[in-house]
Parts: structure tokens; C-alpha cells; sequence
């Protein structure tokens, strides 16, 4: 048994962007068609607890697609959303950080639809 199959990996494919679990891939997204980018901390989860979630164009406002930084990849995907939102995390990460020990909600790019406590987020485990 490959026990990276139960933890999320991100790939980064050209123009896009796929998550997987399981060993299928669960979401594939567009970077063109990115209109919301948030940057989240929850003092509930183990380690770090960031994570981040991406609205598209044809998502209902305040669903995300989110992913966390367990999953494989998500250094990476960072430095990519920095490359194509103009340093979007780089310039707010600490918004999501700070203070310590609560949960933070950031949108780093785009227009605010969401917030912490009423955000859908759709996780890789349950799509």
C-alpha cells in the first residue's frame, strides 16, 4: 500500500493546476480562470494548519476549492500563485498568520466573497 495516496499532491501543469487523493486526481483548475484566491490559518489543525483555497469563475461566491499544506506540493504552489497574482502571497501571508493561535482568513487576490466561518470549502478528501 502507498500511503501517499491518502494524503493530497498538488501538480502544477502548465496552465493549470490538479489535486489529487487516492491515487485519482479530484479537481483540475484553469489558472485564467482564478477570480479569488484566500490564504487561510485554523489553530484546529495539526502543524501549521495553512491553507488555501481557489474560486473560479463558475463557483458560487464563498466555495473554494481549498487544499492544505500537508499535501504534496503546496511550497510550490504557493511560489506559483505568487508568479501569476502578483506576489499575492508574499504581500499577505502574514495576514493569515497573525496573531497567533486563532484562525485568520486572508483573500490574497481578487474580490472578497468569503469568510472563515461562512466559507464552503471543498476539500480533496471529499470531491
Amino acid at each position: 500500500m502507498n500511503l501517499s495516496e491518502f494524503n493530497p499532491g498538488i501538480t502544477l501543469d502548465g496552465e493549470e493546476v490538479a489535486v489529487s487523493f487516492g491515487g485519482r486526481e479530484v479537481w483540475r483548475v484553469h489558472w485564467a480562470d482564478v477570480v479569488e484566491i484566500a490564504i487561510w490559518r485554523d489553530e484546529q489543525t495539526a502543524g501549521e494548519g495553512l491553507s488555501f483555497g481557489l474560486r473560479t469563475r463558475t463557483m458560487k461566491p464563498g466555495e473554494y476549492l481549498g487544499i492544505n499544506n500537508e499535501a504534496t506540493g503546496f511550497v510550490e504552489a504557493l511560489a506559483e500563485i505568487d508568479r501569476r497574482f502578483d506576489s499575492a502571497y508574499t504581500f499577505h501571508w502574514h495576514e493569515a498568520v497573525f496573531p497567533p493561535m486563532a484562525t485568520q482568513w486572508a483573500v490574497v487576490y481578487g474580490e472578497p466573497t468569503g469568510r472563515a466561518e461562512r466559507a464552503e470549502v471543498i476539500w480533496p478528501e471529499a470531491a
